[in-house]
């Protein structure tokens, strides 16, 4: 009876009819559900004390040392693989997903997190997944080169989730960040295995995870305070097939799901922007592949989200054709592209989805700007009764990092294209990293870049230095050996700044076998020399010409 009291109070489900008016969306089917904060589970983890050492006494022939630098290892990081992927990554910190700094109100804190294969690649498999997170005590950032320097404490937790779509946020208005953790089903297990993991936050202040939304293959993670009450609303984007929508109200623990949102957005890396009146959603088009980029309003009322159609920008036709491909999971599917003329259906130029995203004031005119990367697939077979295998290594990548300006939060003019790599930007953050006052991007590293040849791709390859408010240029070599050191196979690397001084945290092995990883921190100058003169790649002085028209 008080189970069947309790299920009859906590059970409400509102419904709401789908209508389009005038190409915007009104509201659709939703179902309201809670956030779990009552529900936290306090986190075990282990104690563990380490003395720092200088980086130079790494035991790696991938050393280059900046004698201009400080430079720290604070910390070990050895949690193995359950099941080897493959026979030479032995350590699950080749595939770290966050690497922060934080300056809480409980004090200085550095958080890394990563996540686990608990099966063969591809297997089916009910087995409850996990990642593991190191959350590391610093009493005081500026005293942490100082000689005599005592041990760092740190604590390491094995966390029940799978997640690769994770964040900090102050999730509480409380002044202090947290980490925000979706559903994510890639790590390793094949779609058709039991899935049980839901969204989490992490609480770094009494080391609790609660459980908030619904659960899904969750790929997209945004947030946005849209009421302006000072608690942010996370938008998780998932498959369910197609995509679908859910947004949670932190203040309110609310959640509430919308359908049909793919009229407007396409499953990718969207992002949103602040602006006058509305916040902007920036992403691919969708169905449109990696043709068409996507701007579209974002529409927020009672929890409720709805999208009006704002901008697009097309790179090319949309695709006619479409040819077999084998997926990570062992299934066959039909992909949109191009056949290659004269080729006997060998050669085949696949659409893609719109890869990776980000927002930047870049011109200080108080417009947010879109940054976006395109790529383009092209893939060739031997046999055409086979479908191309992506992973196989039929396919080669081209990718482009384009630079849109806002004009007036109505139309965005495309700025500049530069040439660049998907594993090395699988992630876009933002830093002053060479001090000059702008604000510069760089590719963060993660997930699916191959971690059994890291060492021979080097982190800091994909820095773009912002000159002048005005436009972007690729850092050279020179500039990243001057201000950089490298130490190991470096996996991760992280920018951040602490009353007036300039670092950079990574995470690294000493070899691509290592089955220890290590964290180190690195002071750095970040001055660009006045001398450096060095090739720049034709598309890049292609963007500048038609800028400086």
């Amino acid at each position: 009876m008080l189970r069947f009291l309790i299920i009859f109070f906590i059970f409400p489900i509102l419904c709401w009819s789908l209508t389009f008016k005038n190409g915007e969306q009104q509201n659709d089917t939703t179902t309201p559900t809670t956030i779990s904060t009552s529900q936290a589970i306090k986190s075990e983890s282990e104690t563990k004390l380490f003395k720092p050492f200088d980086c130079k006494k790494l035991k790696t022939e991938y050393l280059r040392v900046n004698n201009r630098n400080d430079c720290l290892i604070i910390q070990e990081l050895s949690n193995k693989y359950e099941v080897k992927t493959h026979d030479i990554d032995p350590n699950t910190w080749n595939r770290s997903l966050l690497l922060r700094y934080f300056d809480n109100k409980d004090g200085e804190k550095i958080v890394a997190h990563t996540w686990n294969n608990v099966v063969k690649w591809g297997e089916k498999s009910n087995k409850q997944p996990f990642s593991h997170l190191a959350v590391l005590e610093i009493p005081n950032l500026n005293n942490i080169f100082k000689s005599n320097l005592n041990k760092i404490s740190s604590n390491h937790y094995t966390v029940p989730l799978t997640a690769r779509r994770v964040d900090t946020i102050d999730t509480d208005n409380d002044g202090d960040k947290e980490i925000i953790y979706l559903s994510n089903r890639e790590d390793g297990r094949n779609r058709n295995s039991s899935w049980k993991d839901v969204n989490y936050i992490f609480d770094l202040n009494d080391n609790s995870l609660s459980k908030f939304g619904s659960s899904h293959f969750s790929h997209d993670l945004m947030y946005f305070d849209f009421n302006n009450d000072g608690y942010h609303e996370i938008i998780d984007y998932f498959y369910n097939p197609g995509g679908q929508i859910e947004i949670c109200d932190l203040k309110t623990n609310k959640c509430t799901k919308s359908k049909k949102v793919n009229q407007y957005v396409d499953i990718g890396f969207n992002h949103i922007l602040p602006s006058k009146d509305k916040a902007i959603m920036f992403g691919g088009c969708p169905n449109l592949g990696d043709t068409t980029f996507c701007w579209s309003k974002i529409n927020y009322k009672n929890n409720k989200i709805s999208f009006e159609k704002l901008y697009n920008y097309e790179f090319k036709t949309k695709p006619t054709d479409e040819a077999k491909f084998l997926i990570w999971t062992g299934d066959v599917n039909k992909k949109p592209g191009y056949w290659i003329e004269g080729t006997g259906k060998k050669e085949f130029k696949q659409a893609d989805r719109a890869w990776m995203s980000a927002a930047i004031d870049f011109n200080k005119d108080g417009f947010v700007d879109s940054i976006g990367i395109e790529k383009e697939v092209l893939c060739k077979r031997n046999d055409i009764s086979k479908p191309f295998s992506r992973s196989g290594g039929d396919c080669k990548e081209n990718a482009y990092l384009y630079i849109f300006k806002n004009n007036n939060d109505e139309k965005f003019e495309k700025h500049q294209i530069i040439p660049t790599t998907i594993n090395d930007t699988f992630r876009i953050e933002k830093a002053d990293v060479d001090k000059d006052g702008t604000v510069d991007l760089y590719g963060f590293r993660q997930s699916y870049y191959n971690p059994w040849s890291v060492c021979d791709r080097q982190q800091l390859k994909s820095i773009y230095l912002n000159k002048k408010n005005e436009y972007f240029e690729h850092a050279s070599n020179r500039f990243i050996k001057e201000n950089f050191g490298l130490y190991g196979c470096e996996r991760v690397s992280n920018f951040f700044e602490k009353d007036g001084q300039y670092y950079r945290l990574f995470i690294t092995t000493p070899d691509k076998e290592s089955e220890i990883a290590y964290l180190g921190i690195e002071n750095y100058t970040g001055k660009q020399l006045a001398s450096e003169k060095e090739f720049v790649d034709t598309d890049q002085l292609d963007a500048l010409d038609d800028l400086l028209k």
